[in-house]
This record gives C-alpha cells, structure tokens and sequence, in this order.
C-alpha cells in the first residue's frame, strides 16, 4: 500500500509539474499578457471564414487590411506543414509602446501590438508580424491537431512546450516571414551577428550553450540559432522535412525526446548532429564572405578592452574633448557614460529603453525611456529625458507621451521627435527642450513609418529614416518651407540614425551584406560606403570641429567605440560591389507557392459590428488537474478546475471539483475575478468537508474524540494596485481588503462553543515596494526595499475575538564586489485570540530541527551571496552549468526576547538547465546550517533545494 500510495503521489506530482513547466514555458518564447487596457478603450469586431479581428476603435483601416491579409496568406503559411488551421481571434492592441506579438491557446487568441519599433525590417511592421504569429498558430494546430475548447486548450499549449524547442518554433517562424516576404529576419545581417562573429573570431561554443545562454560570453539567441537550425533543415531534407516530423510527433504527443526522435526518423540525424553540420557550413559560407567583404579591425583609443560583454553604443563628442555614450555590460546596467582619457565616469543610471536612444548638443543629452502604466499592462508610454552636463541635472519633459528617438538642435534649444497616434499614424514634432512643450507638428502625407530623425546644424532640415511595404528610404524635411524630398527609391536595407555630415548624410546600411556606414552625397546623389567593418559598424556621428566619424563597432565582447577620418577615408560607391551577404533562406524559397504573400491583397470590406465585452465573458478553454495534500493521514484532495478567460482578461473564472481521499467525501469550488477598473475585484465559493477533535469527559475519563462536518466557505476581496517607474527604478504599492463567511452543517458531533458561523473576519494589506534595474550577472536587484504590512481581526462576529499584526520588510543592497548582494530580512508578528498560533513571517534555516519557541515575535536573516565561477558546463543532454555561487548567512529570531542567533552557515548553489529544456532555469544547490544553541547537539543540518525560474 505505501509503494501504490508514493507511486500515485509521483505520478499527480510529475503531472502537475509538467503542466506547470510547459504553461509557463512559452511566456518566455513569446510575450504572453494576461493585463487589461484602460475601460476607455472601446472595440469592434471584424468576422472572416477563418479569423475575428478585435481592434480598438482607431483602427478600423488596419482592422479591415488584416482581415484581407490574413484570409490571402494563410494557405501559404500552411504549405509546408501541411496543417490549416482553426479560426482564430486576432486582436490588436495599440495602447502601448512595445512592439511584439503572441499567440496563447488559453485562450485560444493572438494578440499584435501595432506599434513597430524604431529600428525593425524593411518591410510594413504589421505585414511581417502577421506573417511570424500565423505560421506560430498553424504550428501549434499541426502538433495537437484533435485538442481544443472547451477543456484541451492548456493541455495543447503544454504539449506543445515539452515537445519543441523553442528555436524550431520561433526558427521556423522566421523562416517563414523571410521566404514568403521581401523582407524578413533572416535578410538581416544584424540577425546573424552574434553567431556571425563569434564563429569569425574561432568562438566556436557547444550547442547548449548557443541555446541556453551563458553568463560570461555573448551568445546568439533563441531566434536566430532556430532560424539557421530549421532552414537546414529544410535545405538538406526538402519541403515534406517538416510535415512528416511534426506528423510523427502528433500521432504520440507524449513520446520523450519527441522532436529528436522524429527529426532522427526522417532525416537520419538528431538535433547535435543538426547542430554540428549546420555550424560547420556556416562557418566555411561566413569565411567566404569575410573574404571577399569587410576586412578592417578597428582598434579603439578610448577605452579600455572588454574583459566580459560590454557594449559602448551611440558615442559623440562633446564641446569639451570627451566622449559620451551609452554604456551596458552583463555586470552592469545602461547608464551614460563620459569618457576622458580612457576614464569612464558614470554620469546617470538610465531606465529600460525600446532600443539605444542618445544625441547629444550643446552641453545637453536628451534619449527616451519605457513608463509603464499605473494600473493598466497594456498601455503604456515613452517619454523624453534630458541632461545637462554642466550643472549635472535630470529632467523628464514629458509624461504620458508616445515620442521616440529624440534629437537635439545644434543650439540645444529644439528637440526633434517621432509622434505616433493611437491610429497609428506617424508625424515629425518639435519640442522645446526647456520644458517639453509641442512646438510645431510637421505632416506625413504618405503616413510612411518615422524612424530616427536628426537635425543638420543650422536646425532648417531634418533627416528622418522612411518605412513602406516597398522598402526604406531617406527624407529631408525643409522645416522652413514645409517640402520634403525623398533622396532614393526604396530599398530593402536596415537603414538607421542618419545624420548630417557637410554636404554628405551618413547613415548605417548593408548594400555589401554586412552591417556599414555609408553616406549619401546631397550634390551628387550617390551612396558610398564609408567604413569597412569585420562584422557590424552601427550608430555614426560626425563632430564637425575635427571632422570626424564616430560609430560602434562590434566584436564577440560587444561594441566598442572607435573614429575615422571623413576627410581621409577611403570610400566605396555602392554600385561597385557585390552584396556578399548570406542569402541561407534562399533555396527554400522554390518550396513554396510565393516568394512574396503581400501582393494583390483583396481589399474587401468587412462588415463591422461592436465587440461587446458582456457578451463574452465566459470563455471555458481548459481543464486543469488539481493536486493538494489532506489535512488526514497525508492523503489527497484529487481535482479539476474548468478554467474561464475572457480574451481582452478581464473577467477569469474557474469551477472544479475534487474528491478528498482522506475524509472520502467530495469538495466543490468557484472562483471569479473582475480586472476591467482600477480595483481588481476577486470573490471565491467553496464546499468541503473538515476534521478536527475534542476533548470530552467520559466517565471513565478524559478522550479526544475526533468528529467531521461540511461548510460553506465564501470569500471576497478588492485589490487597489498601483507602479511606476523612472530612469533604472521601480515602484510599486497596493492595498488589498478582504473578507468572507463560513457556515458549517452536517457535523457529526457538535462540542460545546462549537461556532455554526464565522462572520466577515477582515484583513487588510497594504504593500510597497522600490528597486533598480539588475544587470544579468547581479544575484539579486542591486538596491531593493519591500515593506509589506498585514492586519487581521473580526469585528463582525461574537463567537471569535482576537487580532494578527504582521510586518514584513526586504531590503537588498550591494555587496563588497561587482555583483555580489547582502540580503536584509526583517519580520515582526503580534497575534492574539484565535490567531493566537499563527506563525506567519521568515523562519531561521533549519528551524524544524532546531529547539521549538514558545512563539515567534520576530525574525531577522543576513544573507550575503557571491558568484565564484562561469563554467559553461555542458554535461551531455543531461544538464548545462551557467553559474556557480555561493553565499554565508547568520539567522535570528526573537530578537530581545533572549539571546536571538537561531543558525549560521554557507550555501553552494549552481544555475543550470536541465535535459536542454530552455525553461525551467534551475537553481539547485545545497546549504550547511550550524545550530546556535548551546543546549543542543550543534552537529551541522545539511538541506537541499531545488527553485525553478520561468
């Protein structure tokens, strides 16, 4: 009976365990949001054979072109998988600033965010993001084909976390948005650049750590080693390569190691051999290029050499002799930076940023910066910071803006921005760089996608990067007269950061296959290559007083800055050279039934109707296993919950059952939560059968006499949450108040004071918290408090009397070394009445074999961790090691109230992946805990633990 009750045990462990891991493994492959906009947003609805297209109201033109769009392509994103799939609701969101997209089975949806970054592909932002999400929708009906609403759809979205990695999935997508588009990822030779250069520098790295990252060296990601992976692939296998693996799959979703076998099956190799030819290939066709392309290795003269990752980006001179720039590395994070004389100086810790922003004029920065929304995930913002470098002050201009990649007038006086709608319409606006006010508005009548303006010196004319479906282009804007001249056609180049040179316009392109700075002459028209890189030139500016270019240039440890010439470089006319860039995607082309999807879109119009959000609240898309532990004997309370998310998340709700082995009795459950206004409102129903015992007087003596009953238990509760964030902090708080009633029946014996009700106990929270950004390296956030307050009483109810006071506070500061951490845990608790043993704040280490307390008042733990090493450990399939680490710590509890030290010692711990799973990332190490009590055995505790990261 004890081996059937641990093998049942381990087998609703491991399944609860799988379900979890693969849920949570796709939020890392794809942005997944379960946040709400602002109640203000209204939507309609476009309905199609296959797709319904939600969309807020401002975008009913892009509502009905992708509605058009997606019904033209979608037999040609399913062609090589073999699989068209369900309908399917797409919504767009254009509340916030981030630029991404995810598909989510539960509920079944895929969500665009319309807004496209400032630095993105050559083509329409929209037309390519569909083309990546609909190949990710046709995966996941190709893998679980028969699993779906109204209880299969997290079941599908789990079976298709444990079955593909994810740089097939977001590889293929990748594939799929090059060959089937003039644009695309895999055309881009800052996609490759990572791997490019690190197999150009004899960085030739294990597959593990190409795939999980390391700490110590720059390593491609996720996307780009599944785009080359898949690619061969198909380039080797032919086009069925992919169907018959993914058919295999489905036909027995739970085989292990299912994408290896099946790729082995067809194919003849696995996923290391994949690996090693595809590198191998790649290596000799990247040595071919080198050759006949960019040569020169720039030696920087301003910095010191990176020993680990460290990137310098957007450099310019400033009035004085020094250099100013951008810098980050894995050990620290953004800050501007002056360099004089190979001496950096940290001037400002900046915030998160949608790419590099930086111009410098007139003793003054100016860049944009990420705010999030108080109260709503998906709105959000980008606002514009200064800085003077004279009297070293900070500013944000603007609140609540949507302005990206700002540029400073020669005097200082102007700042140059790109504007975007809520409609997603683009323009060019001045602001005053005293106080952020709008100046003037210029038009874009072509509603072309802006990208990185800059002013020339005199402040007449701007440059500003131009974005169609037919390519990229330069505009120079007469702010004086209003015209606006397009210096080229169209081209299918990453054209970025232009900026006035004399009579030249530099600006980053790839017309020789890699990554360059070339200028367009304003006189003569043509475009000429200025820099001669190894692997990627990026981010010109020109100083006039001397005349020269300064830019990043990349290596395997990140960017570095150097200059030329302008005067004395050498410079290569665009139409005398060959583009050498790696075409790897092209023979697959000939595998499909277009090399382009965008051409003769219909242009139908749907009919329009309004999404009314209480119409659809209820979406029941997936059954979920339950597993708790009995309060008898250890048993199980066995289960489901049949899930419900409406799908703009704002209304969830769960019912479920579940069967207690213990008291051998059945317990029923419903939840709801309500997120669409600012107080999150949360209420919960349950009936299930408890256990307890009591003392009785017999006549021959007193017994504890066991007795069972069943109740009623109802909660409710409001959340009023509330963040922000500024440069490299963080702010959040919130107020929670909760309460509930309990009715009890059937009981099978009633003692004396027994209460039928518990009425309206209340309990209140308040929490804070406050921190700074944390580079990869650091163990913990660099600067952290949290301040957590908690109240519990029942002022409603004469059967109970009693009170619980619970305070919290975590406070993290640096340590003694880059990356090391001190951790401060102080708790507080005073209960009394029917909350009298309540233990509800941090225990010491090893607290269950040391000397029991009477009661804990109080805890206070001092934790200070360090890393030791970066091994980058592969050991066969069965683990990789990022990180060792260690750390000492010394615990107290009930300070004042005698001596106080509980436990004392050291921890060893490692991050690592498991069995090439992408996620968990696992924490997995070992503590020794020496006990501080005299009157005790001090023999040392060893404990393990085991934390899993998504």
């Amino acid at each position: 009976m004890k081996s059937l009750k641990y093998n049942k045990k381990l087998i609703i462990n491991t399944l609860s365990i799988f379900i979890l891991t693969f849920n949570s493994y796709m939020v890392f492959g794809q942005l997944f949001s379960s946040e709400q906009n602002p109640p203000s947003v209204k939507f309609n609805q476009i309905n199609t054979p296959q797709f319904q297209i939600i969309y807020p109201t401002p975008l009913e033109q892009d509502a009905q072109r992708m509605a058009n769009l997606l019904e033209k392509m979608i037999n040609d994103v399913s062609k090589s998988l073999g699989r068209k799939p369900k309908p399917i609701s797409i919504i767009l969101q254009n509340r916030g600033v981030v630029s991404n997209g995810f598909v989510q089975m539960a509920p079944r949806r895929s969500e665009f965010y319309t807004i496209p970054s400032q630095e993105f592909d050559s083509q329409d932002w929209l037309n390519g993001l569909a083309l990546h999400e609909l190949r990710h929708v046709v995966q996941f009906d190709k893998l679980v084909p028969s699993l779906g609403a109204p209880i299969f759809e997290e079941l599908k979205l789990a079976l298709f976390g444990i079955n593909l990695p994810p740089w097939f999935f977001e590889g293929d997508a990748v594939v799929t948005e090059t060959v089937l588009s003039p644009g695309g990822r895999g055309r881009q030779p800052y996609f490759e650049l990572a791997l490019r250069t690190n197999l150009g520098s004899n960085k030739h790295y294990s597959y593990s750590k190409n795939y999980l990252g390391s700490f110590k060296d720059i390593v491609p990601n996720y996307y780009t080693l599944g785009y080359f992976l898949t690619s061969k692939m198909r380039r080797d296998f032919g086009e069925q390569i992919l169907d018959k693996t993914l058919s295999r799959m489905a036909r027995f979703p739970i085989r292990p190691y299912n994408f290896t076998s099946s790729l082995k099956k067809h194919a003849g190799i696995g996923t290391s051999q994949l690996y090693k030819n595809t590198m191998q290939e790649l290596d000799s066709l990247w040595a071919k290029q080198s050759d006949s392309s960019g040569k020169t290795l720039y030696q920087t003269a301003y910095h010191e050499e990176a020993q680990i990752p460290t990137f310098y980006q957007l450099p310019y001179l400033t009035a004085e002799g020094d250099l100013v720039c951008i810098k980050k590395s894995y050990a620290e994070t953004p800050a501007i930076t002056l360099i004089k004389n190979k001496k950096e100086e940290t001037l400002l810790r900046i915030g998160f940023q949608l790419e590099p922003n930086l111009h410098y004029a007139a003793n003054l920065l100016v860049w944009d910066e990420y705010r999030q929304d108080k109260r709503y995930g998906k709105q959000s913002f980008n606002v514009i910071c200064i800085y003077n470098l004279k009297d070293k002050t900070f500013k944000q201009l603007t609140h609540k803006s949507r302005y990206f990649s700002p540029a400073l007038s020669a005097d200082g006086k102007k700042i140059i921005v790109v504007k975007v709608s809520y409609d997603n319409q683009f323009s060019l606006v001045e602001l005053s760089a005293q106080n952020g006010e709008e100046l003037k508005s210029y038009p874009n009548p072509q509603n072309y996608i802006l990208q990185t303006p800059q002013y020339d010196d005199a402040g007449k004319k701007v440059v500003v990067t131009a974005l169609n479906q037919d390519g990229k282009t330069l505009l120079v804007y007469d702010l004086e007269n209003g015209a606006i001249e397009k210096l080229f056609a169209p081209v299918r180049q990453l054209i970025s950061r232009p900026t006035f040179a004399k009579q030249q316009i530099l600006f980053k392109a790839h017309f020789n296959g890699t990554d360059n700075i070339y200028s367009f002459d304003l006189s003569t028209k043509a475009i000429s290559r200025i820099s001669d890189a190894q692997f990627g030139a990026y981010q010109p500016s020109y100083d006039p007083k001397n005349q020269k270019l300064y830019f990043s240039d990349y290596q395997h440890t990140g960017h570095r800055i150097v200059s030329i010439d302008l005067n004395s470089a050498k410079s290569t006319l665009r139409d005398k050279e060959p583009d050498n860039f790696l075409q790897y995607f092209k023979p697959l082309i000939s595998q499909e039934n277009t090399c382009n999807v965008f051409q003769d879109i219909p242009e139908k119009e749907y009919p329009i109707k309004p999404y009314k959000e209480a119409a659809h609240l209820f979406y029941f898309h997936s059954l979920r296993p339950t597993n708790t532990e009995s309060e008898i004997d250890n048993q199980y309370v066995i289960g489901f919950d049949l899930a419900s998310d409406n799908k703009l998340n704002t209304f969830s709700s769960t019912v479920g059952y579940a069967y207690n082995f213990g008291l051998r009795n059945s317990e029923y459950r419903a939840t709801v939560s309500f997120k669409k206004y600012y107080p999150i409102f949360t209420a919960d129903y349950e009936n299930r059968g408890r256990f307890s015992s009591v003392r009785l007087i017999r006549p021959n003596g007193e017994t504890v006499v066991p007795f069972t009953w069943r109740e009623h238990v109802s909660n409710f509760g409001i959340t009023i949450p509330f963040a922000t964030n500024w440069l490299n902090k963080g702010f959040s708080t919130g107020f929670n108040i909760s309460s509930g009633y309990t009715s009890r029946y059937n009981l099978s014996l009633q003692p004396n004071n027994f209460p039928m009700q518990i009425s309206f106990p209340m309990k209140y929270q308040f929490f804070m918290g406050l921190g700074t950004l944390r580079s990869e390296r650091d163990l913990a956030t660099p600067w952290l408090l949290n301040f957590n307050i908690l109240y519990e009483h029942l002022p409603f109810d004469s059967n109970f009397d009693g009170s619980n006071l619970i305070l919290k506070t975590f406070v993290n500061t640096p340590g003694l070394f880059s990356n090391h951490s001190l951790q401060l845990n102080f708790n507080w608790q005073s209960n009394s009445g029917v909350y009298r043993f309540n233990t509800d704040i941090a225990r010491a280490s090893g607290f269950l074999n040391l000397p029991a307390l009477d009661r804990l008042h109080n805890s206070f733990l001092l934790d200070y961790r360090f890393p030791i090493a970066y091994p980058d450990w592969e050991v066969g399939p069965l683990a990789y090691i990022k990180r060792f680490k260690g750390g000492i710590f010394t615990d107290f509890e009930n300070i004042g109230k005698g001596n106080g030290l509980r436990s004392y010692g050291a921890e060893l711990r490692t991050d690592l992946n498991i069995l090439r799973f992408y996620l968990p990332n696992v924490d997995f190490g070992t503590k020794i805990i020496m006990p501080a009590e005299e009157s005790i055995n001090k023999k040392p505790i060893f404990e393990f633990g085991l934390i899993l990261n998504y």
